[in-house]
């Protein structure tokens, strides 16, 4: 047996001995985020979160394939969350801190080592600093130069072709985040990615007349931006695990209406109102920020691409 993550069952973390007297009918039915191959069977968690050669919540046998639905209980919003986080709270594991309300919240929850990467003096790093501060827990950041970008272009290039200028910012920092993971002696990194297309956090979100078919249209295409994440922060030997995809988070989500997520100006709005009970109000009510203009990504690779003709 071979077994890439975890995989849980009505809450319980499996050991390696209960996996191996899974039927592929209970298997069908467990939650995590796990490639599972055995003899009989291959089989891939329900969102897809570790990479395989099968699609998202398949288990594949000789038989045929079996869908795999996890068997969780509806809870309340910020239960959910306290839970999804306790599941992913291991020993090997860091949180990429940002400084906004989704990675904070899940920093607060887990208590384990943060890092945060950015351009010196960028978004990101202040903001990350000023977070590890207020919720007292040790952060590891990596400053990264014009150098660091050059060398490591190809390699996204080449593990990402046909990527679109914007997967190529993103791919990036997500690098620099694996590699700083790595030098932790991290094996998994937890995320507050899907907090956005799950809680109502972009700007457009507050325009729109159709918010539940804008979230659930969203929510279908991160498969395609998961493969980019995991791809790029495969490239260190880590993987990402992200809390707010567990499924008691994401029925969660999905039992809120619009002015429990949007209120004026204000996104996220329930997400929030949880994370002020467990968060200094500062970071609860921050603005957001995208990953790749709070890291200096963005400006830095404008830059380079004038002084370099790099073709992008």
């Amino acid at each position: 047996m071979q077994l890439h993550g975890w995989i849980e069952e009505q809450g319980h973390i499996l050991t390696p001995r209960e996996i191996e007297t899974l039927t592929p009918d209970r298997l069908s039915r467990c939650g995590g985020e796990f490639l599972l191959t055995t003899p009989h069977l291959t089989a891939r968690d329900h969102y897809g979160i570790i990479p395989g050669p099968i699609p998202p919540g398949t288990i594949r046998t000789s038989a045929g394939d079996l869908t795999i639905t996890p068997d969780v209980p509806d809870l309340p919003l910020e239960t959910a969350v306290q839970e999804a986080v306790r599941l992913r709270t291991t020993e090997n594991a860091v949180v990429t801190l940002s400084g906004g309300v989704d990675s904070a919240l899940i920093a607060a929850l887990a208590r384990l080592p943060c890092i945060a990467v950015g351009l010196p003096d960028s978004h990101d790093l202040l903001a990350a600093e000023q977070a590890a501060d207020l919720l007292d827990l040790p952060l590891t950041t990596c400053q990264i130069t014009d150098q660091d970008i050059l060398e490591a272009l190809p390699r996204i290039r080449a593990a990402l072709p046909g990527a679109t200028r914007m997967d190529l910012e993103l791919a990036l920092t997500g690098y620099f985040i694996g590699r700083t993971a790595k030098t932790c002696g991290a094996e998994k990194i937890l995320t507050g990615q899907a907090a956005d297309e799950l809680f109502a956090g972009y700007a457009r979100y507050s325009r729109t007349a159709t918010l539940r078919a804008d979230l659930d249209r969203d929510f279908l295409g991160l498969a395609a931006q998961r493969t980019r994440d995991s791809t790029a922060v495969g490239l260190s030997g880590v993987w990402y695990s992200l809390p707010y995809m567990d499924e008691r988070v994401v029925r969660a989500s999905r039992r809120l209406t619009d002015t429990d997520l949007i209120s004026g100006d204000q996104r996220k709005l329930a997400l929030r109102k949880i994370a002020a009970r467990h968060l200094p109000e500062k970071l609860a009510w921050k603005p957001k920020k995208a990953m790749q203009y709070g890291s200096g990504i963005t400006a830095a690779l404008r830059r380079l691409q004038k002084q370099h003709n790099l073709q992008l």
